[in-house]
């Protein structure tokens, strides 16, 4: 299964973002995170779980957690710009 995270961060944060995620590599290390190259400041985080249980744990983590208390200051719409989806494999 994947966890899959949308979020715009507005262009005048980008940079102190990107400064935040940098500074906090140990957040990422279960995740993949990367920047759209058409557009700038849209980012995605995809994170892999080994089921619906821990995909919800992770889905509740990214909507309540520390880490969503920090960057929601960032993100473009605030709670309501967080997108999260959960995909299971079809095969």
């Amino acid at each position: 299964m994947i966890l899959f995270c949308e979020y715009v961060i507005a262009a005048d944060c980008r940079e102190e973002y990107v400064a935040w995620v940098k500074r906090n590599p140990e957040r990422w290390m279960d995740a993949e995170l990367a920047e759209n190259t058409a557009q700038p400041g849209v980012f995605v985080e995809l994170r892999r779980a080994k089921d619906e249980e821990e995909a919800d744990r992770m889905q509740k983590e990214r909507r309540e957690g520390r880490s969503w208390r920090e960057m929601e200051q960032w993100v473009k719409g605030g709670p309501e710009g967080l997108r999260i989806w959960t995909f299971r494999p079809v095969i």
